[in-house]
């Protein structure tokens, strides 16, 4: 069970490939602000995001930019 985010944030589940876990944690949370990353499964690959208000459209993009590396929502 994953804590829960803040009521004004927007939470986003993902699955990506195991050995992509840290990388895209590294990624979304280098962008300043952007989201904190949560992973109430890493053993699967299953990761939250928690998007800051207003920033929905930036974190939907970068979500389709990391599809290459096998990010897909859930």
């Amino acid at each position: 069970m994953s804590a829960a985010a803040p009521d004004d944030y927007v939470r986003r589940r993902f699955r990506v490939p195991r050995e992509q876990v840290g990388f895209v944690r590294m990624i979304v949370e280098g962008y300043d602000g952007l989201a904190v990353v949560v992973t109430p499964d890493p053993a699967v690959g299953i990761i939250e995001w928690w998007i800051a208000p207003g920033r929905e459209d930036e974190a939907a993009a970068l979500a389709c930019a990391l599809a290459r590396v096998g990010l897909s929502e859930l």
